[in-house]
């Protein structure tokens, strides 16, 4: 169960990351 929690915990790190950088795209579209 170890490694399918650091593939959760991953998946949900490259999500967030991935969500901020789209984020701050679109700021910057709209600015």
């Amino acid at each position: 169960t170890g490694d399918l929690e650091v593939a959760i915990a991953a998946g949900s790190t490259q999500i967030r990351v991935g969500t901020a950088l789209y984020g701050v795209r679109e700021l910057r579209l709209e600015g």
